[in-house]
């Protein structure tokens, strides 16, 4: 019976031992980390404020891009696309999924109903090229969103969301468009008389050549009074 006993509290006593060893050196080693911490703390302070770079402590800002932020709520959007169009075009926007995580992923794609600022559905919905999406680690791939303006008024804003889920949550890419007609490359034209002139020599000015109709004109004219004085002095 004591032996049973001892068999059983031999493996209590060695835990309890080292829990009391565990304990003295967490005891022991508190004042200076928190010390520690509270110096880099105060250093930190300074370079801020010195507009220097600060320090990395406990390693913060290594999280993985795959991971939503800690600190704050996930973004409605993340990402966000204004696009600018005229009425009447047929308008293509490309959007590029990339998996930073490191495991394959699966996205279901979708998109929400395209309305005005006053909730009207748009004279026409925008379309997808793609339903779902499967990105291994470190992938990329393109959806594309069409839609044909034919009938939307300029001047007008139109909103919507395409959305990526995986399992349970939507992740939402917001797309603005502004139909307008202010979108134009304006040019002016030369003079043509610009075009035609010609540089003589380093003294002279610019001269413009007549058009080419009227140099055959005359040129025509110089030949047949040429002509003319050649058949007089023939005669004569």
């Amino acid at each position: 019976m004591r032996k049973v006993q001892s068999d059983t509290s031999l493996p209590q006593m060695l835990t309890d031992n080292f829990q009391k060893m565990a304990n003295i050196s967490l005891e022991a080693m508190q004042p200076l980390v928190e010390n520690m911490t509270e110096n880099l703390s105060n250093l930190n302070k300074t370079f801020s404020e010195s507009g220097l770079p600060v320090l990395n402590i406990l390693g913060a800002g290594k999280k993985s891009k795959c991971c939503p932020p800690e600190e704050i709520c996930p973004p409605h959007c993340i990402a966000t696309i204004n696009k600018q169009a005229m009425a009447g075009e047929r308008i293509i926007v490309p959007i590029v999924v990339t998996n930073n995580c490191n495991s394959q992923k699966t996205y279901r794609v979708g998109i929400r109903e395209l309305k005005d600022v006053d909730g009207n559905a748009a004279p026409a919905q925008p379309q997808l090229n793609k339903t779902q999406i499967q990105l291994e680690p470190g992938r990329s791939e393109r959806i594309l969103m069409t839609l044909d303006l034919a009938n939307f008024p300029n001047g007008s804003i139109y909103e919507t969301e395409v959305v990526l889920r995986e399992r349970e949550i939507n992740q939402n890419i917001c797309f603005t468009l502004h139909v307008n007609d202010n979108n134009f490359t304006e040019v002016t034209p030369y003079d043509e008389k610009k075009f035609k002139l010609k540089w003589q020599d380093w003294q002279s000015h610019f001269y413009c050549e007549p058009p080419k109709r009227e140099r055959n004109a005359t040129l025509v004219n110089n030949e047949a009074s040429n002509q003319n004085t050649n058949d007089e002095e023939g005669e004569g």
